[in-house]
């Protein structure tokens, strides 16, 4: 997956966020601190070239405390997991 398709993927995804409804604030602290760094890392792998960071776990972790309460924040989150391990990240 390129960089630009994982962009759209987190857009898709804070969009997603949005209109999920009520979230526990202190998980929606960690997953907004996780995309935002899922960014600076993508934006810095495109100034560097390689890899930095393995973020994909944190991700997936995320996912699996959303999968009960939110499923369409979990099917978002599994597609910018899906993401950075095709970049490698």
């Amino acid at each position: 997956m390129s960089r630009k398709a994982l962009r759209d993927t987190l857009t898709r995804l804070h969009v997603e966020l949005e209109s999920a409804g009520p979230i526990d604030t202190a998980l929606r602290a960690e997953l907004e601190r996780t995309l935002a760094e899922i960014r600076e890392v993508v934006d810095r792998e495109a100034r560097a070239g390689e890899a930095t960071s393995p973020l994909a776990a944190r991700v997936e972790s995320l996912a699996l405390r959303f999968e009960q309460s939110h499923p369409t924040l979990t099917q978002a989150l599994a597609g910018v997991v899906n993401a950075l391990g095709a970049m490698g990240i």
